[in-house]
């Protein structure tokens, strides 16, 4: 973090509705009630890790905590109804042009079976998910790469290596299956965070990509974010 930048204690809360609106939707993606008090300590320091560290690094423009909670959080969420298979055994996860770390971060804290590759380019954002990781008692099972994943599909430590490849607000579905599709193993899915209208208007350049390289494309249902804060779908382009 920067240096002298002051961190929010463990106590510090969102509002008391956005927390309860966020623990409805854990549960919906069926994540255990065991597991929701201390994944929400982390969320909370999340957020002021990101508050202290936005000046510096230009993470994310200025987010409320409810906001964070609703808009960043449960949205990051919610690829597991639309994709179960997550919770259900060990996975390596690349989340490609993380930013601050989101969705990443987000699904390690909710997954400790989830092994984290957070892709990131900009050096400044990628030194930020690094001390977040640590902060957040996550190195054991998380680590940052400073480089773009088209450059890490040709690199043999990288390629086919994940079970699962995330996009959160990065580049159209077409460009992204170019830039990803390499690091997806056998077998494997690239996800893609996008709106309803976004799948609506890039679907079609998505299948033709899909093609030339003999993968496959399904959507998701449409996820509604709790709070009335915004609709969520995927695409999911599957290896063979």
């Amino acid at each position: 973090m920067t240096e002298g930048a002051a961190v929010a204690g463990p106590g510090a809360h969102f509002c008391a509705d956005s927390e309860e609106q966020l623990h409805g939707f854990w549960r919906g993606c069926g994540l255990p009630e065991r597991a929701w008090a201390g994944a929400l300590g982390l969320y909370r320091k999340y957020w002021h890790l990101i508050e202290a560290g936005n000046a510096a690094a230009g993470l994310m423009g200025k987010v409320s905590g409810e906001d964070f909670c609703l808009k960043h959080v449960a949205d990051s969420l919610a690829v597991l109804p639309a994709w179960p298979e997550l919770l259900a055994r060990s996975r390596r996860l690349a989340d490609v042009g993380c930013g601050a770390g989101l969705p990443g971060i987000v699904l390690a804290v909710a997954l400790p079976h989830l092994h984290l590759t957070a892709i990131e380019s900009d050096r400044k954002k990628a030194a930020f998910v690094a001390a977040a990781i640590e902060e957040l008692h996550l190195a054991g099972r998380a680590e940052v790469v400073a480089r773009r994943s088209r450059e890490l599909g040709h690199d043999e430590r990288f390629r086919g290596r994940f079970d699962a490849v995330t996009a959160r607000a990065v580049a159209p579905a077409e460009r992204l299956i170019r830039d990803c599709r390499l690091l997806v193993a056998p077998g494997g899915s690239a996800l893609f965070y996008k709106t309803p209208a976004g799948v609506a208007g890039e679907l079609a350049g998505c299948r033709r990509e899909a093609r030339k390289h003999k993968l496959t494309i399904e959507t998701s249902a449409v996820i509604d974010l709790p709070g009335g804060t915004g609709r969520r779908q995927f695409l999911r382009v599957q290896a063979p």
